[in-house]
């Protein structure tokens, strides 16, 4: 009886170290690239445990496995691909490139590669980063979107320009602007007085009319930056300071059916004052004095002090400040209130930008596409009197011929009015056109 169920229990244990080797396997492979060729270091894991391993020289491994086990094989630039373990002890896998991963920016002239390949720093800004921005001028929302640009306005009214430095000052007596490629056609950013000296522009000293209002932002696609010299060589002696190019949308969207995108945005813009004392007036060593300061006498101290005004009025011209003024006779007197004025914060108001923007795209089968666009955008500053109202109708297409030539065109017209609160209200209008064929 003893013998018979020592034969037994060692037929149970020899089936379960047979079962137990049944299980762990060693599981080998290549694996390879898209087209074929071995890919060296790959990582193969266990999903779920902390075993693995890499590839050799000839993209081979080896690793020990269960059935059922999931093997993940990963490699930078590549797609991740999980295969499940089977009764095969051999698996062979190929991976496909990652796109998400590459990157594509346009570089000169209209040209299209893969940012990884280039040999030089390009920045990009995408459209959703610049939707963001509650700013009418493309200039300014580039503010703080790309390293190694510097981006100050000549004002902070609305419709002033913006100066822009890439890498620093490049000439002493020259320009250091860098060249604005709008859709492949040169832009003139200084057009009405953007990116000048403050003192030549007829808009305001110090708030110089922006080149860049004409732009709509709502069509813009991309914007790269170009840094260096090698990235501006197709470009000459004008792309010296870099080169910024403005990509818009010519309808890519819907490329086979009609698509009809609307968008409604407001902002509202307060201006941000100091917090001003209102203890101690105009003055030094708690004495009033008729000038700028803030060491005069409290307020609490006096009830009027001399009316200043009327004094240089009589002094100089011998008239009552009535007789300039008809409807402000209090100013007649020789005396006037000593009190804290909250002057800054009845002259400023909100200001309100409101923008609209309807783009209608569609396909021309799987020759090309077609796209419309309109939007308003209406810019009340913070400062009174001062505010630019804006049109922009554009068209773009792209057809792909039989002869494998592809022809793009794109056709856009602005018309801007713009008040400025130092002068007479002025307008602009500029139209661009923009042909390519490839």
């Amino acid at each position: 009886m003893k013998t018979k169920f020592t034969m037994i229990l060692t037929l149970f244990m020899a089936l379960i170290v047979q079962t137990t080797f049944a299980q762990e396997k060693t599981v080998s492979g290549i694996v390879s690239d898209e087209n074929g060729l071995p890919l060296i270091g790959t990582t193969v894991l266990i999903v779920g445990s902390s075993s693995g391993t890499t590839t050799d020289f000839d993209g081979r491994y080896a690793i020990k496995a269960k059935t059922g086990d999931v093997l993940s094989y990963s490699y930078v630039g590549y797609s991740t691909q999980n295969i499940t373990v089977g009764a095969s002890n051999t698996i062979d896998t190929s991976l496909q490139p990652d796109n998400t991963l590459d990157e594509v920016v346009v570089t000169a002239q209209g040209i299209r590669k893969e940012k990884r390949a280039l040999g030089y720093a390009v920045s990009t800004v995408s459209k959703e980063d610049i939707e963001q921005k509650a700013d009418t001028d493309i200039a300014k929302i580039l503010r703080g979107k790309a390293a190694g640009v510097r981006i100050t306005g000549s004002g902070g009214v609305s419709g002033s320009g913006s100066n822009i430095i890439i890498r620093g000052f490049s000439s002493i007596t020259g320009g250091n602007q860098p060249l604005f490629i709008v859709d492949g056609v040169p832009f003139d950013g200084s057009t009405g007085g953007a990116n000048q000296s403050a003192s030549s522009s007829n808009f305001q000293s110090g708030n110089v009319r922006s080149g860049f209002a004409d732009i709509d932002p709502n069509n813009i696609e991309n914007v790269s930056i170009l840094k260096g010299l090698s990235a501006t060589a197709l470009y000459g002696g004008e792309g010296r300071n870099g080169v910024i190019l403005i990509t818009t949308k010519t309808g890519t969207q819907a490329q086979k059916g009609t698509e009809i995108s609307v968008t409604q945005s407001l902002f509202l813009n307060e201006i941000n004052l100091p917090d001003y004392q209102d203890t101690y007036g105009g003055g030094f060593q708690n004495v009033y004095g008729p000038f700028f300061s803030n060491w005069g006498a409290a307020f609490s101290s006096q009830e009027t002090i001399d009316n200043a005004f009327r004094t240089m009025l009589l002094n100089n011209f011998g008239v009552e400040p009535s007789t300039l003024f008809p409807n402000r006779t209090d100013l007649d007197s020789p005396t006037v209130a000593y009190r804290p004025i909250d002057s800054q914060d009845s002259f400023f108001r909100t200001g309100v930008i409101s923008s609209t923007s309807i783009s209608i795209a569609g396909g021309l089968g799987d020759k090309g596409n077609i796209s419309f666009g309109y939007s308003r955008v209406d810019d009340k500053s913070f400062l009174p009197g001062n505010k630019l109202n804006r049109n922009n109708f554009n068209v773009g297409g792209t057809y792909k011929m039989d002869n494998k030539f592809t022809v793009s065109g794109k056709l856009s017209f602005a018309k801007t009015d713009l008040r400025s609160p130092f002068t007479d209200a002025s307008t602009g209008s500029d139209v661009s056109i923009s042909t390519a064929g490839t």
